[in-house]
């Protein structure tokens, strides 16, 4: 391992002699929570990320920033939550807004920018979807040494010269040496991985695998003939090549000796697309879109040989919010509120996310969150505190639920627990107040209205 010397903050002058892995964050795109062996699924194949959670630390309770793309990679890239600067919902730019505006703020510091004041080699690969307006928004302009992907939500798996919107860095690609996207995007991910002296990296790879369009090899839809329904067969078939492709970075690490000093990280951006996809999310309740579990609760999983207990679970609830600090911990930083404006308009970058390293390592005992906090402006807002989540939306009574008796979300106690009702409100309501925007701009009414029929369908909660 290299050891090199750090400041910690901008604001202390300590230095510290800090061990450095290499950073991989592997971001699965609208998969569903019940659809890796791992969790369960008795239909995907996913032998690679199988082994990673055998070998490293699976979460139980990880959560999205939010229910939907673009604002929960938002909170994930700044360690916040995304409310705080107004990136509420999917990015949409309506006649109110000025383009440029769309996008993560830039006085937004993201996980990416403090990486590379540490030193890293940083580079994003796969779905921006977080401004693609302005030139300043591009990830070329915020930390990212380098880019291959697309910056808006969605491509084509078979990308031609026609229909590419794929760039390397600000240059538009046209050819591709595979003609799948997921292997494509891995084919850089192992170039970008390279031993580099004295010099880590950090590696954002973000696949859109498996949202939509449902598109598939043929030689992978063939190891599932008996899935009936074709867009499922599809999906599972998305979801098996990238897990078949997550296995080829992973042989690519052993290969060139940098897998015990590689810290991996497999999340998932919001619930699984029940109704577009035919993503599974059992055990859990809903899907993308909402506050259920289904829409929230995301698969986990943490691996570094000798850093991470092998085989171990994590039960409390975490939040992508806390890859920023946890990443830049690993790296000898540490993210503090630092202060942000001038003079009398100068306030506090309040943090979110928390480092948790300490507690993955026992370092430290308990929970890393008193409370998790959601909102979507229009489509709802939820509080969970312990065991207990509050989901309040426009168009159907308050919800309350234990999560620890009641994972899937199908007795209802707010009828019965007013009080607690009342409390958790007001403690979502104090949150809601500390924020220091309104939402920037808000997506389609479409999605309002479609959103008021969700909360009350039937979602399988049982694998077939």
């Amino acid at each position: 391992m290299k050891k090199i010397l750090l400041s910690l903050t901008a604001s202390s002058s300590l230095l510290v002699a800090a061990e450095r892995p290499n950073i991989l964050f592997v971001f699965a795109d609208d998969m569903g929570y019940g659809d890796l062996g791992c969790y369960g699924s008795t239909q995907v194949n996913t032998p690679n990320l199988d082994s990673l959670a055998k070998g490293g630390m699976k979460f139980t309770a990880a959560y999205a920033p939010g229910c939907v793309c673009a604002p929960s990679r938002a909170g994930l890239l700044t360690g916040r939550y995304q409310n705080r600067f107004g990136f509420e919902h999917n990015l949409s730019v309506p006649a109110h807004v000025k383009p440029e505006a769309v996008g993560i703020p830039l006085d937004e510091i993201l996980m990416s920018d403090r990486l590379k004041k540490l030193g890293y080699h940083t580079g994003a690969i796969g779905k921006w979807h977080v401004g693609e307006h302005l030139p300043e928004h591009h990830p070329n302009a915020r930390g990212f040494d380098y880019f291959y992907g697309m910056l808006g939500g969605g491509h084509s798996y078979f990308p031609t010269a026609k229909n590419s919107k794929i760039l390397r860095n600000k240059e538009k690609v046209t050819e591709f040496k595979s003609a799948y996207l997921t292997d494509s995007f891995t084919d850089e991910a192992i170039g970008f991985m390279k031993p580099d002296g004295d010099k880590p990296w950090f590696l954002y790879l973000s696949y859109n695998s498996p949202h939509t369009p449902m598109q598939a090899k043929e030689e992978d839809l063939a190891k599932y003939p008996g899935i009936k329904e074709k867009r499922r067969q599809i999906y599972c078939a998305m979801q098996d090549s990238m897990d078949q492709n997550i296995g080829r970075m992973l042989e690519h690490l052993k290969t060139t000796k940098q897998f015990e000093n590689t810290l991996i990280v497999f999340f998932n951006d919001n619930g699984g697309s029940v109704g577009a996809s035919s993503a599974l999310n059992a055990p859990l309740n809903g899907m993308k879109g909402m506050l259920l579990e289904g829409g929230i609760r995301v698969p986990m999983i943490m691996h570094w040989p000798g850093k991470i207990k092998a085989d171990s679970v994590f039960e409390k609830p975490v939040i992508g919010l806390d890859f920023t600090p946890t990443f830049v911990g690993v790296a000898g930083g540490e993210v503090v509120e630092e202060m942000i404006g001038k003079g009398k308009k100068s306030r506090k970058r309040i943090r979110d996310g928390v480092d948790l390293m300490p507690y993955i390592q026992g370092e430290k005992t308990g929970s890393p969150h008193d409370a998790l906090y959601w909102r979507i402006a229009l489509r709802g807002s939820a509080i969970r505190q312990g065991d207990w989540k509050l989901i309040q939306t426009p168009h159907n009574p308050t919800m309350l639920f234990n999560l620890k008796e009641d994972i899937s979300e199908q007795n209802n106690l707010a009828l019965k627990m007013p009080e607690k009702v009342k409390q958790m409100t007001t403690d979502y309501h104090i949150w809601a107040e500390s924020l220091e925007k309104n939402p920037m701009w808000i997506s389609n009414v479409f999605w309002s209205k479609y959103n008021r029929g969700l909360y009350d369908k039937k979602y399988q909660l049982t694998q077939p």
